[in-house]
């Protein structure tokens, strides 16, 4: 078992010298596909231009075609995509692309980004997320003290008791909202810095 862990050992050792002698060349090869990446959002996004006569631009009128919320800036596309992902996690399915463009709008950040990135929650991940909402609300929210604590739900009324867990389920995708919407924004920043340094 020993000669098994020192080979391992042998190689992360070999493994970080040769991460150490190619960074440059890795954080190259990075930062051009990651321009590619950049460009194909470019050519694929919808363009504002498209959107005149359109229907959203009936409603929302031409603070749609602002610079600002189609602009792929530090700036905008990590406030974008805190946004999308805060609106994605709160339990608002049906309204979370309308939220997020309306919001994004409001808020002059990365129109594209944010209403992408509500896709996050989608009927495939969407019964997971808002369970593991809900558990962590009730974890949250049954040990505070007065009338947030539901102690019995079978004792009370079909109201009382939907209206708990929906104070359960928006605890938990605030909480998980806010935290995934600061992680993204600090790495696409850090990244974001990584790369124009390169």
């Amino acid at each position: 078992m020993v000669p098994i862990i020192i080979d391992v050992q042998k190689c992360i050792l070999v493994y970080i010298r040769c991460v150490k002698n190619n960074y440059k060349l890795i954080l190259r090869k990075t930062t051009q596909k990651l321009y590619k990446i950049k460009e194909w959002l470019k050519s694929h996004l919808i363009k504002p231009e498209r959107l005149k006569g359109e229907c959203l631009h009936k409603i929302l009128g031409d603070r749609i075609f602002e610079r600002d919320i189609w602009q792929f800036s530090r700036c905008s596309v990590s406030s974008g995509l805190a946004l999308g992902l805060f609106i994605a996690f709160t339990p608002t399915i049906p309204l979370q692309m309308l939220l997020s463009a309306v919001c994004a709008i409001w808020l002059r950040v990365n129109l594209p980004i944010a209403v992408t990135a509500c896709w996050v929650t989608n009927p495939f991940t969407v019964v997971w997320i808002y369970f593991m909402e809900h558990r962590l609300g009730q974890a949250v929210m049954g040990k505070m003290p007065g009338i947030f604590v539901v102690s019995d739900l079978e004792n009370i009324g079909a109201i009382r008791k939907l209206f708990s867990h929906a104070t359960y389920l928006w605890t938990g995708g605030i909480i998980f909202g806010a935290i995934a919407a600061m992680i993204a924004y600090i790495a696409i920043r850090i990244t974001w810095n990584l790369l124009s340094r390169s």
